[in-house]
């Protein structure tokens, strides 16, 4: 079921089972509103924070968004690509297991343009059905690369294209 906080759109799943401080000038209104944050990363869900806005422009371009796309991101963390990627699209549905980073993530985008095209889902995107899509872009936790990339292959109806960026450790295991 559906949860409106704090005038963001932000839904707890259930599994199917159960039923760093950045000082820098702003470019964008979304950077404008960026919130800054001192979060201490939950190393155990394999959490990184992607930040060189160069590797983030890249992704969404090769992602190739189109402004009547939905996007599914997975693990947005504090929102440096999320931002972009609601810059480009029509909505973006934004997987996170840690509440504290789906709170950071709602307080930058909060009383901004971006704010009623993002969707926050709380829960473990590999436990929960996923939702409809079009394009599917994720900094992928170490931990759930593997079991999410089946579970992406067999997602029905089929979407358009898929960008996800792995730890080298996992890639250099794909090109075994």
């Amino acid at each position: 079921p559906a949860q409106q906080i704090a005038s963001a759109h932000v839904r707890k799943e259930m599994p199917k089972e159960k039923r760093g401080k950045e000082r820098h000038q702003p470019k964008s209104a979304a950077e404008a509103s960026a919130v800054k944050t001192s979060v201490v990363f939950d190393t155990s869900l394999g959490q990184h924070i992607l930040k060189n806005p160069l590797i983030v422009q890249a992704i969404v371009e090769k992602a190739g968004i189109r402004s009547t796309d939905t996007v599914l991101e997975i693990g947005p963390g504090t929102g440096n690509l999320t931002v972009k990627l609601l810059d480009a699209a029509k909505k973006v549905v934004a997987f996170e297991i840690d509440p504290r980073l789906a709170a950071e993530l709602q307080k930058r985008v909060m009383s901004t343009p971006l704010q009623p095209k993002l969707e926050i889902v709380m829960g473990d995107a590999i436990k929960n059905e996923l939702p409809f899509f079009d394009v599917c872009v994720a900094n992928m936790p170490y931990q759930i690369s593997s079991p999410f990339v089946f579970k992406l292959l067999l997602h029905r109806p089929f979407f358009r294209c898929a960008v996800l960026m792995f730890q080298r450790e996992f890639a250099q295991r794909l090109g075994e």
